[in-house]
Parts: C-alpha cells; structure tokens; sequence
C-alpha cells in the first residue's frame, strides 16, 4: 500500500510539473511569437490574418501544423509587389483559436475565412493553399464559387491515398491518449526532435536558412494547437473523398504545383490524378523537389500566380 501510494504522489507530482512546464513554454511561445496582423470576429469566432501590399488579392493558405509566418517568410513579401496578400492563420492555429471540438472541417474552415474575406470588402479572391491548406482551398471553389478567381495548388492532399494516420497524428487524435502526450510534447519536446522532425517535412532539400527561426515552431506544440491540427487531419481523408466527384465543377482556371520528391504528399497520387480530374488545370511538376516548394522555388510558385492572375484578366478583360 505504501508502495503504490508512493508511485500515485510520484506520479502527481510529475504530472505538475509538466503542467507547470508546459504552461511556460506555451507562454513564452506566444510572446515570443506575437500576432503579425489583425483579427476579424466572425460570428464570436476570431481569425487572425496578416494583410500586406496592394492589387488583386490573393489568400495564402498554410498547411497542417503551421501558422502564417510559413507564408509571411518568402511567399508574402514576393507577392505583395503586385497582390493585396491575405494570409490567415487556419483555425486552431497559430493565434486563430479553435471552435470545433471535434476538429473544423474543411467547409467549416472556408466559412470562416470566406466570411472575413467579405469582411475585408473583397468579392473575389485567388487562393493559393500549400498542402493541407490546398485542400481548404479546394474545398472553397466547391463551396463559394463566387468568391474563387484561380487556385494555386501547392504539393496539395487531393485525391484518397492508401493506409491511415501517421501514428504521432493517430495518438493525438485519440480522446485518452491524446492528452497525456501533448503535455508530454508542450512540456518536453527536444528541439532536435523538432528540427528532424521539419527537415524531414523539407527533404531531400535543406531547411531554408532562417526559415525555422521566422516560423515559430514553438507555437505548433502549445497543446491546444496540436489538438487542433490533430484532429483536422485525422477527418482530412473522408473529406477529400467526398470532393474528388465534384472536381470537373471547378469553374476557375488551376495550377497545381507538385515536386516529383515529395515523401508527405505523392505527386503522382494527388496533383497528377487532379489533372485528369479538372479540365482546365495546369501541372507544374518539380523534378527532384520535396514538400516546400513555396520555400526551395518560391520563383515559380509567385510566376505561376502571376501567370493566373493574366489568363484571368485576358478572358474577363
């Protein structure tokens, strides 16, 4: 008895100081990484977004565990020279607070940000989604039309894959296992872990120098933040299936931007399979590129926009 009450008092005071940990390294994240822009309320729902330069906008949108300094790093400052760039943290992320307890969908996504892009008195809009943020933006052309002047697809989930969760997504998601490790994360998460962790996201390309330090990658381990992006990609898949019937609607011109390395999201699975699914899509494939080319060849993802940006002018002008 006296054994086992020793490992519970053990145990408690384990648990505190993780709690006490992770609560200052969350602190120290968020203050260390502040707000770049603005928030707009939705409906009591807040998002945060950065808006700079001047033109047509364009809405960047991120990937699964980041924020909008992904896009804040090289894409925006390129962009803006010629675009009113809108970059919103995704619910749940980077300092947009979550508002679905069991993960914001991909519709729910979109009708937050596509209220606030009315909000900001924009009727229509390109939107250029990287990765998990690609799918979002797929799934707004289905749902707001109207408001979707082109797509810029970027190394972008669009079709069914085979097999299931990463097993560090699987355990997040799960409503007992889940907690006990972010703490774990929040509290003690070696940076070089970390580090692995980007460089595997980066392959075979190194981490763009500077890139890790602008990031904030301290804010992608507060708790609330990994169980938010957990728990959006553990619905992604089902999302994506109920979508690829719709693609042939897509009324708007695609570009769809895949490097052929690519070890997170297959081209030949997705971007490729894409082609074949919307009529006036063009493929823009990277030969030895990984997951990131809005970071290793930012130049062809801003040519490509801009390349958009004319055909559209060129058949409404």
């Amino acid at each position: 008895m006296k054994a086992l009450l020793l490992f519970a008092l053990l145990a408690a005071l384990l648990a505190g100081w993780l709690w006490l940990r992770a609560g200052r390294n969350e602190a120290r994240a968020e203050a260390a990484f502040p707000p770049q822009g603005r928030f707009v309320e939705i409906d009591g729902r807040r998002l945060h977004l950065r808006i700079s330069g001047r033109g047509p906008p364009v809405v960047l949108i991120h990937g699964a565990s980041g924020n909008l300094r992904d896009m804040s790093f090289r894409l925006a400052p390129m962009l803006e020279r010629r675009f009113t760039v809108i970059a919103p943290d995704r619910p749940g992320l980077g300092h947009s607070p979550a508002f679905a307890p069991g993960g914001e969908s991909l519709r729910e996504q979109v009708a937050l940000m596509a209220a606030a892009l009315e909000r900001l008195g924009h009727a229509r809009a390109y939107l250029l989604g990287q990765s998990y943020g690609g799918a979002v933006a797929l799934q707004w052309a289905l749902q707001r039309p109207e408001q979707v002047a082109g797509l810029v697809l970027v190394a972008a989930p669009s079709n069914p894959w085979e097999g299931g969760l990463a097993p560090l997504y699987r355990l997040n998601a799960n409503p007992l296992l889940g907690p006990p490790l972010r703490l774990l994360i929040a509290a003690a998460a070696p940076r070089a872990v970390v580090m692995d962790s980007l460089a595997g996201i980066f392959a075979p390309q190194p981490v763009s120098p500077g890139y890790a330090e602008h990031v904030g990658l301290p804010l992608s381990l507060r708790r609330a933040q990994q169980k938010a992006n957990a728990l959006q990609v553990a619905g992604l898949k089902p999302q994506i299936a109920a979508m690829v019937p719709r693609y042939g609607g897509i009324p708007v011109p695609v570009v769809a931007i895949h490097g052929t390395a690519d070890r997170v999201v297959q081209h030949d699975i997705h971007s490729r399979r894409l082609a074949g699914q919307i009529a006036d899509l063009e493929l823009i494939e990277l030969e030895g590129e990984g997951h990131m080319p809005h970071q290793t060849r930012t130049e062809v993802v801003v040519a490509a926009l801009e390349r958009l940006h004319q055909k559209v002018e060129s058949t409404h002008g």
